[in-house]
């Protein structure tokens, strides 16, 4: 059970859980930290962030900053993908790329 990371009293992170939520409102996203996160659990820390009806996780938010070649290698992906996507029978209609959030939007 992922919990909100705000829903842990400030004293209970480790500094990577927050600085990691830090980063993660400071890019528009909501965290949440799996109870037992920290410093040698980075995976069970996510960001989101809304776009529209659908929520991305971003996976370029670290507890050690915005890592900037995750979000180049997520640009790159999702160009490859609107062009293998179109023309597709439900595909959507295009893919917006946000970069400050490093994640590519799929908009119906």
């Amino acid at each position: 059970m992922a919990l909100a990371a705000g829903a842990f009293g400030g004293e209970d992170l480790t500094p990577a859980d927050r600085a990691f939520s830090k980063l993660c409102r400071e890019r528009g996203g909501t965290p949440t930290l799996a109870p037992g996160s920290g410093d040698y659990v980075k995976d069970a820390r996510s960001c989101e962030v809304r776009y529209g009806r659908h929520t991305y996780e971003m996976y370029a938010i670290t507890p050690d900053g915005f890592d900037e070649r995750a979000a180049a290698e997520a640009r790159a992906s999702c160009a490859r993908r609107a062009r293998q996507e179109k023309g597709l029978p439900g595909a959507p209609k295009r893919r917006v790329w946000h970069p400050r959030t490093a994640i590519c939007e799929a908009v119906d």
